[in-house]
C-alpha cells in the first residue's frame, strides 16, 4: 500500500539540491512525498524560495530569519521581511523558519528576542502559522507565544523537549514537528514523548540536507527520507500505518492550507 506524504521543513534551495533540484524531487515523489514547504533563513534566500516555488507546483515557501543568521544590522533585516511578506506569492504559507536558540552562551539572546517578537507580529498581523526553531528556550519561546496569541499557531521544528512542554505548545495551537531524529536508538526520550502526544498534532519532517537518520551518517540528507521516518513512527504508535499516513498529511494540509 502507497501513502502520500508531505516533507513539511526542508531547504530545497540549499546544494546540492540547488544544482539538481529536478532529480531529488522526483526521488521524493517516487516514494510518495508530493508537498515540500521549504523555509527560508534570511535575506539573501527568501527570493530563492519564492522563486523556487513558482517553478515547481509541488514546492511551497515560508518567509523568516532564522535565529543563528540574523543579521548585524537586524532591525533593518526586519523592516525588509515585512516588506517582503507584504509582497509575497500565494504560496508563501508561512513565517519561518524563526525562533530562539541559545545553545551558545553568548548569544546575543536581546537581538533574538527581538526579532523572533517582530515575526510572531507578522504572522497575527497576516494569519500565517509560523515554522519555529527552539533550542534551549523552549521557556522563553512559550512565554513570547502566550503574550502573542496566535491565531494561526505553526509547528515547533526538529522538537526534543519534554511531554510537558509539548503540551504547552499543542495548547497554543502549535504541532510537533517529527524529523530523524526518532531513528536513533539513544532517543528514547524524544521518541516516548511522540509515542504519547495525540496523532493529530504531529507533521513529517526531513530538515534536508540536514538531520540525517541513524544509519544514513555521513550522507546528504533528502526529502524522500519522510518515508523512513514515517517508517520509524508507525514503530511508535498504535494506529494503523493507514491512520497514522492520512493523519500526518491531513495535518500538513490544514496548517499551510495546501
Amino acid at each position: 500500500m502507497t501513502f502520500e506524504f508531505i516533507d513539511s521543513h526542508c531547504h530545497l534551495d540549499f546544494s546540492p539540491f540547488s544544482e539538481n533540484e529536478a532529480y531529488y524531487l522526483q526521488k521524493a515523489q517516487k516514494k510518495g512525498v508530493s508537498k515540500f514547504i521549504v523555509p527560508s533563513v534570511n535575506q539573501f534566500n527568501w527570493t530563492n524560495v519564492a522563486s523556487l516555488s513558482q517553478r515547481h507546483e509541488s514546492i511551497y515557501y515560508a518567509l523568516g530569519i532564522h535565529p543563528l543568521f540574523i543579521s548585524n544590522d537586524h532591525q533593518s533585516e526586519v523592516a525588509s521581511l515585512t516588506q517582503f511578506v507584504i509582497e509575497r506569492r500565494d504560496k508563501c504559507v508561512a513565517i519561518g523558519e524563526c525562533g530562539l536558540d541559545f545553545w551558545d552562551p553568548e548569544c546575543n539572546k536581546e537581538a533574538q528576542i527581538y526579532v523572533f517578537q517582530k515575526q510572531c507580529f507578522l504572522a497575527k498581523q497576516y494569519e500565517l502559522p509560523l515554522i519555529i526553531h527552539s533550542r534551549k528556550s523552549h521557556d522563553v519561546v512559550l512565554k513570547i507565544l502566550r503574550e502573542m496569541k496566535l491565531s494561526k499557531g505553526g509547528v515547533i521544528h526538529g522538537f526534543s523537549g519534554s511531554l510537558q512542554q509539548a503540551e504547552q505548545f499543542m495548547s497554543l495551537g502549535f504541532l510537533i514537528g517529527v524529523g530523524g531524529i526518532i531513528s536513533y536508538e539513544r532517543a528514547k526520550k524524544t521518541k516516548d514523548v511522540i509515542s504519547q502526544i495525540p496523532l493529530s498534532k504531529i507533521l513529517l519532517e526531513t530538515d534536508a540536507p540536514d538531520m540525517p537518520l541513524s544509519g544514513f551518517q555521513g550522507e546528504i540528507n533528502s526529502p524522500d527520507r519522510v518515508l523512513n521516518i514515517f517508517e520509524c513512527l508507525c514503530l511508535l504508535r498504535n494506529e494503523s500505518k493507514k491512520t497514522i499516513a492520512n493523519a500526518v498529511y491531513r495535518n500538513a494540509n490544514d496548517l499551510f492550507g495546501i
